[in-house]
């Protein structure tokens, strides 16, 4: 599977070195990511005996500067040049970064140091993130959108899968400290590879007023709540990203607790899910030719909500729920690289160069803001009513999401290829 991700087939994108160079920069960022994701926790439980409590104010606070800024980054990208943004968002988490095992080195690493290297590394990724969705576009043409996404998507998935793995050999070999050593040189060469693209940017339309990024940035929510397809395809993201945050704090809890599955057999369990979502990514192109938008979308979201209720379906004995769970897994995560693609090929398409940034800004917002908020409450909950019929709750909000749609208009299948 993975030989057929590296060959390189001949035409299309593989003829566009300059988005190549965008794809390496962001695999690399992508792998860095989730290589932070799982070593910062690592370094604060093992080198530090953070509590559970000091682990929960980790994860929050990387999170919530991201949410509470997303909408003035996207009009600060907006007003710049995207290129210079994605090369600084990779400058600045690795300088954060490299602070960790120069303090070990020292023997004087603190829980409060690690916090706050979590907290840049989270908000220049948002920053990354949306600045690389914005410059995607100046790279390619707006009819190679969906294959250009879709390849990104590919090595987004595959991140999912190698960042965990080298992080964990890693740490074991080198300590968790000096581990993010590496972690910090993949973003230098991440921003290496940026820097040598060389096709330029569109002018930064600059508009007749003076820059104003409260002004800018109510633009761009009005922009996105009163077009026709982004306002029905952003609520819908925003919804589907409350109800998959419910089994974020969750799914391993039910899965240990309550199903009884050893650990050796759940980590295999997860890692079919980043497989899925390697073959996801690679069929994003081709799932939905000829089927306008709208169709394709709802069609996914319903099969990916069918298939992610095998979750809290999962029970009885451990043959019986470790094939359910596997099945939520194979069904869930390919499907939604699939719907994750070709939603943000769709808002590529719709939205003016000039807006990318607050349109991404917005987003971010609302879908990682009400993340937050569900991870939350459905830890609370299900202390009161058990892991279960929260799941199910979850389940239940995949189909709720796709009512969104509905209200987006039905384009031909022609106008998005």
């Amino acid at each position: 599977m993975f030989a057929s991700i590296i060959a390189k087939p001949r035409g299309g994108l593989w003829d566009n070195p300059d988005f190549l160079r965008l794809w390496a920069a962001q695999s690399l960022s992508a792998i860095g990511t989730r290589f932070t994701r799982e070593g910062l926790p690592i370094i604060a439980a093992l080198s530090l005996g953070a509590t559970a409590m000091d682990l929960g104010l980790l994860i929050a606070l990387s999170a919530l500067p991201g949410v509470l800024l997303s909408p003035f980054v996207g009009a600060w990208i907006d007003r710049t040049r995207r290129r210079r943004v994605l090369i600084l968002a990779d400058m600045a988490r690795a300088a954060a970064l490299l602070t960790l095992p120069v303090a070990a080195w020292l023997d004087a690493i603190t829980i409060g140091q690690v916090m706050g290297v979590a907290t840049i590394v989270a908000l220049f990724s948002m920053v990354f993130q949306t600045a690389d969705n914005a410059y995607l576009p100046s790279v390619i043409e707006k009819d190679q959108l969906l294959e250009g996404n879709s390849k990104l998507a590919t090595t987004d998935a595959v991140a999912e899968v190698v960042g965990p793995a080298t992080a964990g050999v890693a740490i074991q070999l080198l300590t968790a400290p000096f581990a993010i050593l590496f972690d910090a040189l993949s973003y230098l060469w991440s921003a290496v590879l940026l820097a040598s693209i060389r096709r330029p940017e569109k002018p930064v339309e600059m508009g007749e007023q003076a820059p104003d990024l409260w002004r800018e940035t109510a633009e761009g929510l009005r922009f996105v709540f009163g077009h026709p397809t982004l306002r029905p395809l952003t609520l819908c993201f925003a919804t589907l990203m409350f109800s998959l945050s419910v089994f974020a704090p969750l799914y391993v809890l039910f899965a240990v607790r309550e199903l009884g599955i050893p650990p050796g057999i759940l980590g295999f369990v997860i890692a079919l899910g980043g497989i899925s979502a390697v073959i996801g990514a690679r069929l994003s192109a081709r799932v939905g030719k000829g089927i306008a938008p709208r169709k394709l979308l709802i069609t996914v979201l319903v099969i990916y909500g069918l298939g992610t209720s095998f979750i809290p379906l999962a029970q009885g004995p451990l043959w019986l729920a470790v094939t359910l769970l596997c099945m939520g897994q194979l069904f869930g995560d390919g499907l939604y690289v699939v719907l994750h693609t070709h939603m943000a090929a769709l808002r590529q398409q719709v939205t003016p160069d000039a807006l990318r940034g607050r349109e991404g800004g917005v987003v971010h917002l609302l879908s990682v803001g009400l993340g937050l908020v569900a991870a939350l409450v459905a830890g609370f909950l299900a202390d009161i009513i058990g892991i279960r019929p929260i799941l199910w709750a979850g389940a239940l909000g995949i189909f709720v999401s796709a009512l969104w749609l509905l209200r987006m208009p039905n384009v031909s299948a022609d106008k998005f290829s």
